[in-house]
Parts: structure tokens; sequence; C-alpha cells
């Protein structure tokens, strides 16, 4: 289709004297359709691209749905479990005679699967307000007049609701303001004008944990209209006032929800910048994009300049022109993303099979996958490595199971600094392999950043097997002076590269200490300047 452009382009072009009426034809007819196509390709990739993240911004907020939902479903299925209980209504509107005779009642109940069923609720805790002068008010059974001035009650007798939720603020005297999730449901299932009402009160602090468990990088939100009620960012602290949701501009997806009377909504920040997205994942469609752009119009200015000359050899690189573009074609074909995207696919059909944990391996093993094969961050802040090393760690403990127990501390102040990608990662898969791998009994490994004066320390501490000390001081030695050509040996050469790119970022000041025992466990330390850790990705 372009060698009969450019023919038609010619033919039109060789009839024509004028250079003026030249270049308009030039122009009308090369560049004003190339810029129509790179705005046509390019907009077509955006539209995709942006149609891709909002697919993945619409899996988070579901997931999210999904888990907030389940919790909220947890506490209703117990309300409604009281509210149809004939064995608890008689127990909340009988009259007893004595303190002991309420007592006594009060443990009978405890003893019935119903309310055992409550206790067994992780993170859900009761009250029950009952209209009834005959109880001994006490933690879990109370006067109805002791609620009667709380928000939620005034709350459920405002909208004439039977349940619902509810999210309030509490502040104790002298004490901090406090976060409240609570689930109310009228027991009035068999007398229709009783007062009696359930409480069933959250552990905000868990359900905000579960929602960061979900390991997503974009920030997600659950808003009543534009109050943050919990998030798996910074805005989910129990001992602080609900804040308002600014976007700041922010591409966001949006999801509705009706939990149990309460109208709320998810909404999830697109942590990635999707024209950066586009230029990474369609490389492969930009850079012949961009060479067509450069060479089209340069080819075809040539040409326009050589008809009148020689015809031959316009001919000639128009054959030539064909083979490139035939070529190029060939290379547009490759997509370099095709195992993430297969690794993906088989994550979204663990999902829809419920087999969450499979899906959070491949997930975590796609997630490693691709920061082993894209270098074009060399250098990344350590609290990004860390996630590399948490979701290493995952699957190792997948693998081992109980054999395997780690802990990651990272003070906070050494979040941002900036050190070589993989490098953390590269100590911890040593331990793995060479501490943990080859012990029967269980084992730990410990992952530490701190600062001390000007330096941070990095620990990476396993409880495995150990190593002699002819191994351990041979191993530090070569740590201490590693080199380029220590990497073209065998044997341990992870190590030698991680510990030569540290010290080719700080100059050559870094600090490697080694200790092991056999049986024991093995501690790497290395302390690094802070100045040189400060510098831009």
């Amino acid at each position: 289709m372009k060698l009969g452009l450019i023919n038609y382009i010619m033919g039109m072009i060789s009839k024509v004297k004028n250079r003026k009426i030249m270049l308009v034809l030039y122009f009308a007819c090369v560049m004003i359709p190339i810029l129509i196509t790179d705005v046509f390709v390019l907009s077509s990739l955006y539209r995709a691209e942006r149609a891709a993240r909002e697919h993945i911004l619409e899996n988070e907020a579901n997931a999210i749905h999904y888990t907030f939902f389940n919790k909220v479903d947890e506490a209703a299925k117990i309300g409604n479990a009281f509210y149809t209980s004939l064995y608890v209504n008689r127990f909340l509107n009988h009259k007893y005679d004595s303190n002991l005779d309420f007592y006594t009642a009060y443990q009978e109940l405890f003893k019935n699967s119903l309310v055992n069923q409550m206790n067994a609720q992780l993170g859900l805790g009761f009250k029950c307000y009952l209209d009834n002068d005959s109880i001994t008010s006490g933690a879990s059974i109370q006067y109805i007049d002791n609620c009667k001035n709380e928000d939620w009650y005034q709350y459920m007798i405002q909208n004439n609701m039977n349940k619902g939720l509810y999210f309030g603020i509490t502040k104790k005297p002298n004490g901090p303001v406090q976060r409240s999730m609570l689930y109310f449901q009228r027991l009035n299932y068999f007398d229709n004008k009783s007062k009696n009402v359930l409480l069933i009160e959250f552990d905000y602090g868990k359900i905000t944990q579960h929602l960061e468990n979900l390991n997503y990088e974009s920030k997600a939100y659950i808003c009543d209209r534009d109050r943050i009620l919990m998030t798996n960012g910074k805005y989910s602290n129990i001992n602080k006032y609900y804040l308002k949701f600014n976007s700041h501009g922010i591409p966001t997806y949006k999801l509705d929800m009706l939990v149990y009377g309460q109208e709320l909504s998810i909404i999830v920040e697109d942590s990635d910048n999707i024209t950066k997205n586009v230029v990474i994942k369609k490389w492969y469609i930009l850079v012949p994009l961009i060479v067509v752009n450069i060479l089209f119009p340069m080819c075809t200015m040539i040409q326009v300049l050589s008809i009148f000359y020689r015809n031959k050899l316009r001919e000639q690189e128009m054959v030539v022109a064909q083979k490139n573009a035939e070529l190029l074609a060939l290379h547009s074909q490759i997509n370099p993303h095709f195992l993430f995207n297969a690794l993906d696919s088989i994550r979204m059909h663990s999902l829809l099979k419920n087999e969450n944990e499979t899906s959070e391996m491949v997930e975590r093993l796609a997630k490693l996958q691709r920061q082993y094969t894209e270098w074009q961050d060399g250098m990344i802040p350590l609290i990004k490595e860390m996630e590399f090393v948490k979701a290493y760690l995952e699957l190792q403990k997948y693998r081992f199971g109980d054999r395997l127990s780690f802990e990651i501390d990272i003070d906070d102040e050494c979040e941002k600094l900036i050190i070589p990608k993989l490098t953390v990662v590269t100590f911890v898969e040593n331990a793995c392999v060479h501490g943990i791998e080859t012990k029967t009994s269980p084992g730990w490994i410990f992952v530490r950043a701190s600062i001390k004066d000007e330096n941070m320390t990095l620990e990476i501490e396993d409880t495995g097997n150990g190593m002699e000390e002819d191994e351990r001081a041979a191993l530090l030695s070569k740590m201490r002076n590693a080199n380029i050509n220590m990497l073209k040996v065998k044997g341990r050469v992870g190590i030698i590269n991680a510990c030569l790119r540290l010290k080719m970022l700080a100059d050559d000041k870094v600090d490697f200490e080694l200790d092991s025992e056999i049986g024991i466990g093995t501690l790497v330390q290395m302390n690094i300047p802070i100045k040189y850790l400060k510098g831009q990705i």
C-alpha cells in the first residue's frame, strides 16, 4: 500500500516543475497522512492501555468489595440469628426475680451455640440493649437507656431502620478519639413493638489490615460520600478523625455499593502513568512508528528530488524500503510481555475458581519475574526492594510451609533511601538456599534496616545450618574485595554482584560483616553511608 502511494505521489510530482507546488503536494500527500496516522495509532494505544488499567482497577475494587462485604455479612448473619432465635428472645424478655436468677440464665445463654458462634468471630464484639428493668446491666447486656444518646442509635431512630451499618467517632474523657464501625439489629421479630437492640462492634484495625493484605500497589479508599472511612494507605489510623477524599487530579475508578443500608463507594486511584505505560509496554510499536516518521518523509523527499535525475535509483530505493517495512512488521509482532500476560491470565482464572492461595503465589511470581527482566530502573527506594523481598519470601514459604518463617523490620527513615535493584533480594535468596533449604528443622529469616549515626545498617539473618570458619572467612573476603573479574568464576556470583554494585554506589565505602556458626545460623551486615543513598532514581 505504501509503495502504491509513493508511486502515485511520484507520478504527480514528476509532472510538476514548480517547486512551490511540489512542496505543497509533498506536505498534503505525505506529511499530513503521516500525522493523521500517528494520531490514530497513538490514540488507539492510549485507549487500549486506559481500558486495560480500568479493568485492573475494577478487579481491585471488586476484590475489596468482596473482602469488606464478607466481613460485614458475618455480623449480619449473627445479627439475624439473634433476631430469629426464640431462645434468645425468651432470655431477653424474661422477668427475673433476682440478680442470681438473671446470672444463671445469662450463663446458660453463653453455653448456647449461637453465642459461642459470636465469640468465635475474629474481631467482633456485641452488646444487647434491653427494655427490661429486671436484668442486671453489665458489659454485654445493658439497659436500653444507656444507648439512647449514642450517635448510632439516633441514626437508627431517625432513619427508621431495623438493621444497618454505622461508622462513628467516640471520644472518651481525657482520651484520644477512636473510629468505630458498628452493625445494629433490632430484636423485634417476635414482638414488633420491642425496643431491644443488638449492637455488634467490628475491630476497625483488623478490617483495615485485611484490606492492606490484598497487596495492591494502587491506593484504595472506602468512602461515605467524600468521607474516607478506611483505606489500604495512611488514612486508616483508628485514633484520628475521618478525612475528606481528594483525588488531586489522579485518575480513579469508583464502585458504588449498598451495604446494609449504608451507601458507600470504593475508589481506587490509578498509581500508574498511562502514557509511561504505553511507552514501556508498546515500544515495539512506537519504535517502528518513530522510525517511519523520520525515515519515510526523508526517503520521500530524497525520492522527490531524485526523480528528475535517476529513476532507476528511485525504483531500487523503493524495493529496499519495502523490505525494511516488511522486516519492521515482523519485529512488531514480538511481544516481550507474553509471559506476564499468561501469568496474569492464570491468576485471574484462579481467582474465578476461588483458588486464592494459588492466585497470590502466581501474582508474586509474576511480580518477581518482571523485576528480574525489566532493568529500566536500576536504582529503587529501599521500600520497593523490600516489596520484592516480601514477595520472594512468601513464595518460599509457600514452598517450605512451616519450615520457614520470616520477619521484615524497616525503620521509617530508611524507606526512601535509594539502593541498587535486587541487592537485598540476592542476600535473602542466599539465606534461603544455603541456610534454610538444607535444614530439616524449622528456620527463620530476618531482614532489618536501621540508621545509626550517618550510616544505614542492612542485616540479613537466618537460623539455618551456618558455615565453617574457613568458608565464612573466604566469603567475607570476596564480599569486601568484590570486583568484575570475580564474576567470571562459579560460586555465589550473585552475592559478589550485589556487593560490587553496593560498593560502586557508595564509592567503595561499604563495610561488610559476616558472622556464622554451624547449626546456629548466619548474619550478614552491611553499613552504608547515608549520603550515597539520597540520590535521584
